[in-house]
């Protein structure tokens, strides 16, 4: 039997790790080369606010009596493709902005922790700064929920009403793991750094934990490349991190302020499984008039898997919230 050397067993190594490298530093310089080319190619909709020492982009469109705030998921690459579909319908029915959390879409990076007053302040700011004026309806989808819930705390006067679109409980959140949350954020960092998800979004494999395989194929074309640009150099972005590191943190603040008195409260809820059921039904204490409704057959962006239905419910509770006026606003 033949011997082999040592030195023949490393070469051997040597070049198995080679072909596993090479084709990743080629996958990380195109994905730098690109990510500078589509930031030139992709100026953004709407405008640019200083806010808090950074820059935030927030984009408005359609007119009416009520104005409709759309709060981005954690995650989501760009607010303004995520909620294209649903400002575009409303625009006959009320004003609606869209608006893009620090490091995300058309918005800058900032060193500030994420907490969630930090957060809803940075928004309250933006919209002043933007003359989009309130009362608001807040449209908050998954772990923008405590965005939104927080909002209506700290400012009850400026909101008329809450839309859930497959949010998350406090109490929920508040037991969450946030290891687990960031191990798949550094997961989706890895293979968006190495040009992994490009390679297979260029081949047509849209991965969907950012609702891209949900939402590219339902948006027009011209906004589908904006749409893909953002999914390629956002998904698992490190400005996410402290939002996840601050995620028990922020539900327990959401807690401690206390249920929402008469603020209309509408939850509209994936259907998922028994334990997310369960966590959509605790969401119906946080305020007096609450509704909840499950979307039969519908994913976690069911703004975009049941776009249609959500746009109905969204033109309905802003007739109601319309016709009954403001409600008074307290918090418990």
């Amino acid at each position: 039997m033949k011997k082999i050397e040592p030195r023949q067993i490393a070469k051997k190594w040597i070049k198995r790790l080679g072909l596993v490298i090479l084709p990743l530093i080629i996958g990380g310089i195109w994905q730098n080369v690109m990510q500078e080319k589509e930031s030139q190619l992709f100026p953004p909709p709407g405008n640019i606010f200083s806010v808090q020492s950074h820059d935030m982009h927030i984009y408005g469109t359609g007119t009416g009596k009520s104005t409709v705030v759309f709060i981005p998921g954690s995650g989501t690459p760009n607010a303004f493709t995520d909620f294209y579909y649903l400002q575009k319908e409303l625009q006959p029915y009320a004003r609606t902005v869209s608006y893009d959390r620090a490091g995300y879409g058309w918005s800058v990076q900032t060193s500030s922790p994420r907490t969630i007053d930090t957060i809803t302040e940075e928004l309250h700011e933006l919209l002043e700064k933007a003359d989009e004026s309130g009362p608001y309806l807040l449209a908050a989808h998954s772990l923008g929920s405590l965005e939104a819930l927080r909002f209506a705390q700290k400012y009850p006067d400026e909101v008329k009403g809450i839309v859930l679109l497959d949010g998350g409980s406090p109490e929920y959140y508040a037991n969450e793991s946030e290891a687990k949350a960031y191990a798949l954020n550094r997961l989706m960092a890895g293979l968006r750094m190495t040009g992994i998800v490009r390679a297979l979004g260029n081949v047509g494999i849209l991965l969907p934990l950012s609702g891209e395989n949900v939402r590219y194929d339902l948006l027009p074309d011209e906004v589908k490349e904006i749409d893909a640009s953002m999914y390629y150099n956002h998904l698992g972005d490190a400005s996410n991190l402290s939002f996840i590191a601050h995620m028990n943190e922020n539900a327990k603040t959401v807690m401690e302020g206390g249920y929402l008195h008469d603020i209309p409260l509408l939850i509209l809820s994936s259907d998922g499984n028994q334990e997310w059921g369960e966590v959509q039904q605790q969401l119906l204490h946080w305020s007096t008039t609450s509704v909840q409704e499950t979307i039969p057959a519908s994913q976690h962006y069911l703004h975009w898997s049941h776009k249609e239905m959500v746009a109905s419910k969204l033109v309905e509770i802003l007739r109601k919230v319309e016709k009954e006026g403001h409600p008074k606003n307290d918090v418990r």
